[in-house]
């Protein structure tokens, strides 16, 4: 995350049913978000392709702290696969092409 803009995001003594809950707020407020950016723009591939790009790099940059090099590597992965799947999923319902 570009730390000149943005606060470090925290999360205390993360469990399994926290990390999912926290999964599933994120994922609910994303939707929400490109379907209010894309209001005035139905159908902008541009837009939403921009959106996308910017959104996984932004989830590659990500840095954390105590956890092993392993751990991150899998955990961050498996975060961008379930990013990845959001994008795919909202690129769907309205009606996007896939992008090649």
């Amino acid at each position: 995350m570009n730390e000149e803009k943005w606060p470090i995001v925290s999360i205390f003594c993360p469990d399994e049913r926290k990390l999912g809950a926290a999964l599933i707020a994120v994922q609910s407020a994303l939707w929400v978000t490109i379907d209010k950016l894309l209001e005035n723009e139905k159908g902008n591939q541009q837009l939403f392709d921009e959106l996308a790009v910017d959104a996984l790099n932004e989830a590659k940059g990500i840095v954390t702290t105590g956890v092993s090099i392993e751990n991150e590597a899998e955990t961050l992965a498996f975060g961008i696969d379930v990013l990845e799947a959001i994008l795919d999923a909202k690129r769907i319902q309205i009606g996007l092409a896939a992008k090649t």
